[in-house]
């Protein structure tokens, strides 16, 4: 797994990509988004594009993340799935949890937008 990000609008994109699919994986994941809210960054997006599985472990970072964020009056967005990936978010019920957005040029035209 690779991982980094940027600012968009007032939300932070973690860009990940390949697997994630080892209890290191989950565990930097949820560092990083610790990080973040070390940094009062609240409002967080997943580009999942470049995802290609993800584990049980990588499910709980998810929810992790919402449930964290919610808490704290932010959100977790997830950005460009494929259909492997969103189909597993849907099948654990992820995806009535947190907004997933097909594209991420339709995830920032929703967050301009709002």
């Amino acid at each position: 797994m690779d991982i980094g990000g940027r600012d968009s609008h007032h939300f932070h994109i973690i860009d990940i990509a390949g697997k994630i699919d080892r209890l290191k994986d989950s565990i930097v994941l949820k560092s990083y988004v610790n990080t973040l809210l070390e940094r009062n960054l609240f409002f967080v997006a997943m580009n999942l594009a470049k995802v290609t599985y993800l584990d049980s472990g990588a499910l709980n970072v998810l929810i992790y993340c919402h449930n964290t964020l919610r808490k704290k009056n932010g959100s977790l967005a997830l950005i460009e799935p494929n259909e492997y990936v969103r189909d597993v978010l849907e099948v654990v019920g992820l995806n009535k949890l947190v907004k997933i957005y097909s594209t991420e040029e339709e995830f920032e035209h929703e967050i301009q937008n709002s």
